[in-house]
């Protein structure tokens, strides 16, 4: 799968992130890489119900935003 855009809104900002899907991934990587001006800023893994989970937070984001970034990823999926 190519690496895809999403944009979110919090507050008065405007986030613009490229989202990338390692299929491959094991435990030293996460399977879904979130980038923000082509920095790595989190990464998600599915859990055992195909939700998505927080595996890393290197920027550390707010929770309110790495719940938007889970749910755009999920949206995404299912399309």
């Amino acid at each position: 799968m190519a690496n895809y855009l999403i944009s979110i809104t919090l507050g008065w900002k405007l986030y613009h992130c490229e989202v990338g899907e390692y299929p491959h991934h094991d435990e030293n990587r996460c399977r879904y890489r979130v980038y923000e001006d082509e920095k790595l800023v989190a990464s998600f893994e599915p859990d055992a119900q195909d939700d998505l989970q927080v595996c890393k937070n290197t920027a550390g984001l707010v929770d309110e935003l790495l719940h938007l970034l889970a749910d755009q990823i999920e949206a995404k999926l299912k399309n």
